[in-house]
């Protein structure tokens, strides 16, 4: 019995022993040798992004497993990791590159017009559930308004709220007042909401019920010389009255068509996009996300902290959640208000939108207007943070107090920006920000000034070539001056030569414009769209371009170690695309042609087909 037990023991400890070498030699193996891969990609130009900076690696080949990258390299070596039921594609010399990782664009935004007529008759049903009527206005005159508020208002039981938008027309210009709602609508509360949410006008029902919730010092709430409110809103007061007071779009209402709209962006090569959002939009994308339906990454940055003078109040309750969400959807900081609006635009240009209340005009700089177009509301520029009582830069350090990073940021003009930095810097004296990655977006009348100081606040830019494309080069160079939009508008190889991180956002969704390709285009030839080209010596090569594209909106996006690159362990998000943006052979001016034939997401086709 004892030489029976000690054998026993022996036998065991071997095992034992045996076990521990098996586990370390297992651990030593290369990892592609325990299973073999789901997919490999191979007789392919495998642009790795691998390299923190230019030159770009090259590969033949990239296998994937589990959702993720398994290993790039020559084709020999990465076919022998390729089983019995590995998917090989053989993609015929085409190219591959990470998806394409959107730092600023606003697919919640877009969805709401291009899907309009899908959502608005489920809103307005929705809305008469929660006591509030939609109507229908023509802003023809100011007669036609009214008439058309009276007639509703007549049909409407009194006590219902009645509400309607409209993102600016003359006769809400025309400082239409409470007075005037007054009289068409004694008795029911009106809010008209003018643009996102921001402004608006309400009559004395409406103004009662928010005097009731938050007081009568609410910013925002214009008042008259005598201190007496008007009923017009700017700012605070029609933040809040939209996203606290007006009832929220369910989640199964909205939900379906930011999946239409994020399905556009798969097909032009996004498989990540940044945007900023508020309640009812987190919660229609978490809805998409708990059900598996949520087309590709999204990372967001919450409005909690846009004209919201209760913010701290807000932080306490919430806490800290910066980072945290799902693979497919995550915090990465809150966005304060913007510091100024939009840029200048000519007549020629305002003639052609859509909505011609989208104008410029409203830009915080430092240098005067040559011209004053007739439509500016503000013929001097305007810079919000300095309005009385209006929240801002405080809302950097209460953000900054609290754990969030402030990012999503809207600046314009010089003057704005350097506003921004400034209240970065005040936060930064409380608790630092250095390695904290704050965030700044557009890149549009970006002084020297604004450089030196984002280098040495080590603040991530978020730049918007389609932008610079569009009417705001051209609109900068007529009202302020072309060697302002030589200098100023888009010095992206500036900020990447002072050491500033730089990643990309399309901020449009004007087709073929938001094309990620159209982009890589514009920051290589400098030309906007009437030809002429601006700041030559900005101009920026292809390698640097594309990295701005992938390796480096994931540092923004607060996911560097799984997104941008098709490195060993980092998510397989990737495209596979009909020429090789670095070919030589390709002109400058027709990098935008190039098409993706295919999205991938988490190794899994998204868009397209394979060979």
């Amino acid at each position: 019995m004892k030489e029976t037990k000690f054998t026993g023991i022996l036998c065991a400890t071997v095992l034992a022993l045996g076990s521990t070498v098996w586990v370390v030699q297992a651990q030593e193996l290369p990892p592609e040798v325990l299973r073999y891969a789901d997919t490999v990609f191979y007789n392919a130009q495998v642009l790795t992004m691998d390299r923190d900076q230019p030159p770009i690696n090259v590969a033949e080949a990239v296998a994937i497993r589990d959702g993720r990258i398994l290993a790039a390299g020559e084709e020999d070596r990465i076919l022998k990791m390729a089983g019995p039921n590995t998917r090989r594609v053989d993609l015929r010399g085409r190219t591959i590159m990470p998806g394409i990782v959107d730092t600023h664009s606003h697919p919640n935004h877009y969805a709401l017009f291009h899907y309009e007529r899908e959502l608005t008759p489920k809103y307005h049903q929705f809305l008469q559930t929660q006591n509030v009527r939609h109507v229908t206005v023509r802003w023809d005159s100011e007669e036609t308004a009214l008439s058309d508020f009276k007639t509703f208002a007549d049909k409407t039981p009194p006590g219902v709220w009645i509400f309607t938008t409209t993102f600016g027309n003359p006769v809400e210009r025309e400082e239409l007042t409470r007075y005037d709602l007054d009289r068409v609508a004694p008795n029911n509360p009106v809010f008209i909401r003018v643009g996102y949410g921001n402004n608006g006008v309400i009559n004395t029902k409406m103004l009662e019920i928010v005097q009731a919730a938050y007081g009568d010092r609410l910013p925002g709430v214009l008042k008259d010389e005598q201190g007496v409110p008007t009923g017009r809103l700017f700012g605070a007061a029609g933040e809040l009255i939209d996203v606290e007071l007006m009832p929220q779009m369910p989640p199964e209402l909205l939900a379906p068509i930011l999946k239409k709209e994020l399905e556009e962006w798969i097909a032009i090569g996004t498989t990540t996009l940044s945007t900023r959002m508020k309640g009812e939009e987190i919660s229609a994308y978490a809805y998409l996300d708990r059900r598996g339906e949520l087309p590709l990454r999204l990372a967001y940055s919450h409005e909690i902290g846009r004209a919201n003078p209760f913010l701290e109040r807000d932080l306490k309750r919430l806490g800290n959640l910066e980072g945290h969400g799902t693979e497919r959807l995550w915090l990465i900081g809150i966005t304060v208000p913007n510091p100024d609006g939009s840029g200048p635009m000519s007549p020629e240009d305002r003639a052609e939108l859509i909505v011609p209340s989208l104008t410029g005009g409203s830009v915080c700089a430092s240098v005067p207007k040559r011209e004053v177009f007739p439509y500016d509301l503000y013929p001097e520029g305007i810079c919000f943070w300095e309005l009385p009582d209006a929240p801002g830069a405080d809302a950097v350090v209460i953000s900054n107090r609290y754990g969030y990073r402030v990012v999503g940021m809207h600046t314009f003009g010089d003057k704005a920006t350097l506003m921004n930095l400034d209240a970065y810097e005040d936060a930064g004296q409380e608790k630092s920000i250095l390695d904290r990655r704050f965030g700044l977006d557009h890149g549009m009348m970006v002084s020297p000034e604004v450089i030196q100081q984002s280098a040495k606040l080590n603040v991530r830019w978020s730049i918007q070539p389609q932008l610079f494309y569009g009417v705001n080069t051209a609109g900068v160079s007529r009202v302020y001056g072309e060697e302002y939009a030589h200098r100023w508008m888009l010095p992206v190889k500036s900020l990447i030569d002072a050491g500033v991180r730089v990643s990309y956002g399309a901020d449009t969704h004007q087709d073929p414009l938001r094309h990620p390709m159209f982009g890589l285009e514009i920051l290589v030839t400098r030309r906007i769209r009437d030809g002429r080209v601006f700041g030559a010596r900005e101009a920026i090569d292809r390698s640097t371009a594309l990295l701005m594209m992938t390796r480096w909106g994931g540092d923004y996006l607060l996911r560097e170690k799984e997104l941008g690159s098709l490195e060993p362990g980092k998510l397989a998000d990737l495209i596979v695309l009909d020429k090789n943006p670095l070919d030589t052979n390709i002109a400058d001016a027709d990098l935008s042609e190039i098409k993706v034939v295919t999205t991938v997401i988490g190794g899994e086709i998204a868009y397209g087909s394979l060979p």
